[in-house]
Parts: structure tokens; C-alpha cells; sequence
């Protein structure tokens, strides 16, 4: 019988073992997950913070006993610390154990995703914390109940950090945000992301922009202008690094900032090898240039395409991504999808902007909508769009998203049929007006 190794759990392994379960019932599957938990839902886990979600285990999405029903073996706090793939071995330490042995694999799949940063002048300060897994969560969540905490201090303006906020102050606790520069959120334009500041304002946070913590006394944080405040409680969302290091000697290729090299099957450098999740450099379905998004949607469909490629299926095979994303900061959504901002300055291209309302001006309940796109002006292709309001972001980031997908041009958008009513939209929707600039302005580049 075939035996797959699974390195890691969560939306890229546990999914790929769920999927090759389905599939092909006669492979063997073993599943070494480093943590305590082997899938749980990671985005979520703000929301549990903040009341939203109310039951803390609505987060686990499968356990190493569900898995087991399905005749998946999962063994958590196992660590692999080396992968010899010329002999498909790989070195496992089994950390409540403290033993290490080897197992043989005729496939594996990494899913090994990424270490949570932090600051020098965290280490080893009990009340700092990174908000990565369900134990970060339950961490957090128990020194908030047994030390009474109503303060917290907030580092970093990613998804975690806006979003971990938002949810602190629903929590009603004082938060103060410290940002090492005035650049907050930047996947999005800076011009687009003026509301960030005075919504956190606007919601009591205390911010505090080009500042860092250098020192941590007791609860008494030190800034790097010297002003000391209040820091019972800090947690840090300042990224992630892929967890790769085990990788060294394998073989297996890496890109230069660590990230596991892979192709539209999913398969690695090596044979027999793929990768899927937040460690992998991957490619956008529209323009083909390397990337690396750390999002769930990617790791799901990896999962699938890895899985029917195992199998035997070779014509399934991953089409690439857009980064397709949205985040919501108190009453405002954010989305973006496609290249960075840096990146599309490497393709001619001009930028089309339009500010509506999201349903016929006259209803009363009618709110602003901001969208922007990056159009190539070589092919007429969508680069980058980014949307912004207080109602109807999502369908607008779908609706992109999918024509995109499809092939639509920018000037295509004009020909997007939306379903109207007033309480929905225009005739002319944003998307439509977005299309009709867009052949205005080409039109001036042929003249």
C-alpha cells in the first residue's frame, strides 16, 4: 500500500488528506502536525475574541479522532526536523515523547505554513503574545481572565492586527495600536485607507504611529521616543516567515526568501514531493508571475489539484491566483485582488478610478463606494483593483474576481449585466462606470 506523509495540518495538509481520503481510499495517510491542533478555523479566531464567535470549539474543524474515522492517522506534536528525499524519509521528533525515529513515504505533501514575527523586545515578556493558533488563542484569552486585563496593546496593520483591534474594542477593553510608521494596512493605497486612523480614533483606540516598543518593564512598555505607557497585555501581528528551515539538504528547491518552489500540480523540485499553504511561492492566474499569498482560498484548491495529481488525474491542475482578499475594520470593507502595488509598476498600464453610490443615489440608506483598477495597456488586462466602502464590497471583489477569471477586460465592464433594483444598485453600476471610463481613456491613448 502507497504511504503519504502529510508535514502540517490546517486549511493546506488536513484538507490534502481529506481530499486524498475521498479520492483514493486505498493510499496510506499520516499526518505530523507540530502543534496541538490538526485544523481549526485560523481566521476566525479575532472573531472569538470579540464575541462574534461565541463558542471557542466552533473553531475546531476536525480532530485527530474525527480524521482517525476517515483512516487518517494524525499525530500532533510531531515535528519534522529533516526530509531525505532520495530515500523518501523523513526524520520525526515526537515532542511529548521527546524521541525521534524516521518514516518512509512513497508521497509527500508539506504544508508546514508560517511562524508568526516578533519583536526583539518581546522575547521571553509574559504578556506578549501573537494570535497564530487556537493555543495562541486559548494563551490570550486566559491571561486576559486571570489577571483581570482591561488594556491591550496592538503591534502591526495586517489582517490580524486591524482585525484583533476591531475586536478588542468590541471586547471593550482599552486598546492602544503602535505602527512603526504611517503606512497603515498596505495592501491597500494609501490614499484609499485615510478612514483607517480616524475610525480607530473615532472607536477610542490611542494611536501611535512611527513608534516601536524597545523595552518592557513589568506592565510598563518603553517606546523609542522614551514615553513609557500601560501594557498589561500586547499582542504582535507583524507577519509571517515560511517555516522551511527543516527543508535545508532536501533537495527541494526554495526561493531566496525561503518560500517552497512549485508549479501548477503542485509538485516541488523533487519527485514525489508537493507543497500547498502559506510556505509556498506559487503564480497569478492573469498575468503568470511568481508569488506568495497566504490566504485560505489557495490552500484548498492545492489541496484538491495535489490530491487528483497523486491519484493518477493529471488534468487537474492549478490555474494560478489572484489574492483575491477583503478584511472589514468596524463599518468599513476593504478588498483588493491581483499584483501588489509595487508589482504593477513593472507593466505599462493606467489607472482608472470611480467614486459612486453602491444603490440609487436617492435611497436614503445609499453609502459611498470607491473602486480603482490598474489596466495594462498592452492587452486592455485588469492588473489590480481595490475597493473600499461600507456596503456591497464583497459583490463587487467577486464580480471582478470571476471576470477576470473569465478573461474579461476592463472595458468588458461595461458590459456587466448586475441585477437592479434601487436597494441594490444602479443601472449603471460602479463596475459599469469603471467600463465606460476605461474606453474613454483608451480611446485618448489612440488618438
Amino acid at each position: 500500500m502507497k504511504h503519504c506523509i502529510i508535514v502540517g495540518g490546517v486549511a493546506g495538509g488536513a484538507t490534502a488528506a481529506a481530499q486524498l481520503r475521498r479520492i483514493n481510499p486505498g493510499i496510506r495517510i499520516t499526518i505530523y502536525e507540530k502543534g496541538r491542533d490538526i485544523s481549526f478555523g485560523n481566521c476566525g479566531l479575532p472573531y472569538n475574541i470579540g464575541g462574534e464567535v461565541s463558542d471557542r470549539d466552533k473553531l475546531i474543524a476536525a480532530t485527530p479522532e474525527s480524521m482517525a474515522e476517515r483512516d487518517i492517522t494524525v499525530k500532533t506534536h510531531h515535528e519534522v526536523l529533516r526530509v531525505d528525499s532520495g530515500a523518501k524519509k523523513v526524520t520525526v521528533k515526537d515532542s511529548s515523547g521527546d524521541r525521534e525515529f524516521e518514516d518512509e513515504y512513497d508521497y509527500l505533501i508539506l504544508s508546514p505554513g508560517g511562524a508568526p514575527k516578533t519583536l526583539p523586545a518581546l522575547l521571553n515578556v509574559p504578556q506578549a503574545f501573537v494570535l497564530h493558533n487556537l493555543g495562541d488563542l486559548d494563551d490570550i484569552k486566559a491571561h486576559i481572565d486571570g489577571h483581570g486585563v482591561d488594556k491591550v496593546v496592538l503591534i502591526g496593520a495586517g489582517y490580524i492586527g486591524l482585525e484583533l483591534i476591531e475586536n478588542f474594542v468590541r471586547r471593550g477593553m482599552d486598546v492602544t495600536f503602535i505602527h512603526r510608521s504611517e503606512e497603515v494596512y498596505r495592501p491597500l493605497e494609501d490614499d484609499m485607507g485615510d478612514f483607517f486612523i480616524e475610525e480607530m480614533e473615532r472607536q477610542g483606540v490611542d494611536v501611535r504611529l512611527n513608534a516601536e516598543i524597545v523595552e518592557v518593564t513589568g506592565n510598563a512598555a518603553t517606546l523609542d521616543n522614551g514615553e513609557e505607557i500601560d501594557a498589561p497585555l500586547i499582542v504582535a501581528g507583524i507577519g509571517i516567515l515560511p517555516r522551511t528551515e527543516f527543508l535545508k539538504g532536501s533537495g527541494i528547491k526554495l526561493n531566496d526568501s525561503g518560500f517552497i518552489c512549485t508549479g501548477d500540480t503542485g509538485r516541488t523540485s523533487v519527485d514525489c514531493v508537493y507543497a500547498l499553504g502559506d510556505a509556498i511561492e506559487t503564480f497569478y492566474q492573469h498575468t503568470g508571475g511568481k508569488t506568495t499569498v497566504a490566504l485560505a482560498w489557495g490552500a484548498h484548491r492545492m489541496a484538491y489539484v495535489i490530491a487528483n495529481q497523486i491519484s493518477g488525474n493529471e488534468d487537474v491542475v492549478f490555474e494560478g491566483l489572484l489574492g483575491t482578499n477583503i478584511m472589514r475594520f468596524f463599518d468599513y470593507d476593504i478588498a483588493t485582488l491581483g499584483l501588489e502595488q509595487h508589482e504593477v509598476l513593472e507593466y505599462d498600464h493606467f489607472i482608472v478610478d470611480h467614486r459612486q453610490r453602491n444603490k440609487a443615489g436617492y435611497m436614503d440608506s445609499s453609502v459611498p463606494i470607491h473602486v480603482r483598477i490598474y489596466v495594462s495597456k498592452t492587452d486592455g488586462k485588469i492588473l489590480r483593483a481595490a475597493v473600499v466602502g461600507t456596503e456591497g464590497v464583497d459583490k463587487r471583489i467577486d464580480i471582478l474576481a470571476a471576470h477576470i477569471r473569465l478573461g474579461g477586460t476592463a472595458a468588458d465592464l461595461a458590459n456587466i449585466e448586475v441585477a437592479y433594483s434601487p436597494p441594490y444598485s444602479s443601472p449603471k453600476s460602479v463596475l459599469n462606470m469603471i467600463g465606460y471610463k476605461t474606453i474613454e481613456k483608451l480611446k485618448q491613448f489612440d488618438e
